[in-house]
């Protein structure tokens, strides 16, 4: 069987359907072989993601950021206090709740019209990511779609 490299464009259709392409390594590869690295989202300039946990930002920060694409500057992060949001960004891009019980704290401090216009993501907490496999895959399941929100790219079928 034969590698074939996929191009930029069959990359992009495949992303977009949710698919990520692997490519093998094979003992002929140089050791220096020039690795993509993912660039930051960076469409639209000051772009923020508020990012509600119960847990303050520490790694869960930083792995977040990379999967959406974004610097760890973008994330807004909210922690609740007293089941209230005191600092809460109505006019975040993107709102990320880390536990299923945030979303009703969420939806009671963001406006009927600012979660009509929100792109809002609910996943599991980060202390069920530990040790949890069916957990992070959740996760990334749950950001892909966030991902695609933030370049602005829609898949529609013709």
């Amino acid at each position: 069987m034969s590698a074939v490299a996929l191009s930029a464009l069959r990359l992009r259709q495949l992303d977009a359907m949710g698919v990520v392409a692997y490519r093998l390594r094979s003992a002929a590869m140089p050791a220096a072989a020039p690795v993509e690295v993912e660039t930051p989202v960076a469409s639209a300039p000051g772009v923020r993601v508020a990012v509600i946990c119960e847990q303050p930002a520490d790694t869960a920060a930083a792995l977040i950021a990379g999967a959406l694409g974004v610097p760890v500057a973008a994330l807004h992060w909210q922690v609740p206090r007293d089941g209230r949001l005191p600092e809460l960004d109505e006019n975040a891009a993107a709102f990320l709740v880390l536990g299923q019980h945030l979303a009703r704290v969420l939806g009671a401090g963001l406006p009927t019209t600012a979660q009509q216009a929100a792109t809002i993501v609910v996943t599991a907490a980060p202390a069920q990511w530990r040790g949890d496999a069916v957990a992070k895959r959740l996760l990334w399941q749950a950001l892909r779609p966030l991902r695609r929100h933030l370049r602005g790219q829609t898949w529609s079928r013709s």
